[in-house]
């Protein structure tokens, strides 16, 4: 296996080994009752400082109002977003991707007729997210946990 090799300082060295994730392989989690989520980089794969994963929305579904302790990125990888970010609605096509600083409160809403999914980063291993309802924060990687 190749490894990458990081100098820390003048006397430590890191050794990371990639990875390669097959998406038929990673674990699905369902969430908001029918969304799906699939976590593929977090602390258990090596990262020290991010977390990433795909979720798929069905159709006339959405996802909570909420926000984070850290900036996240999304891209979509199918179908078409209502993008509800800071009180503002944008409409993210397959292909597009939106940049979210922490704690502005968003949600994405599948209002079409075929599924949407995301491709999501999150800038911090220990991303929390708080839900802007119940104002309750969890841990990402706890709320992916499988029941």
């Amino acid at each position: 296996m190749l490894y990458i090799t990081i100098k820390i300082n003048s006397k430590k060295m890191l050794r990371i080994k990639p990875v390669i994730f097959k998406e038929k392989t990673i674990q699905s989690i369902k969430r908001f009752g029918t969304v799906i989520t699939k976590v593929f980089i977090n602390k258990n794969s090596g990262s020290k400082s991010m977390i990433s994963g795909t979720t798929l929305i069905p159709k006339n579904k959405s996802i909570n109002l909420h926000y984070h302790n850290c900036e996240e990125a999304v891209f979509v990888i199918k179908g078409t977003a209502l993008a509800e970010i800071n009180k503002k609605k944008y409409i993210l096509k397959q292909g597009e991707v939106c940049w979210i600083p922490a704690k502005v409160a968003h949600r994405f809403i599948n209002n079409k007729k075929e599924n949407l999914k995301i491709y999501w980063t999150y800038a911090n291993a220990n991303a929390t997210r708080t839900d802007v309802a119940t104002r309750k924060t969890h841990k990402i990687l706890n709320e992916h946990k499988k029941k």
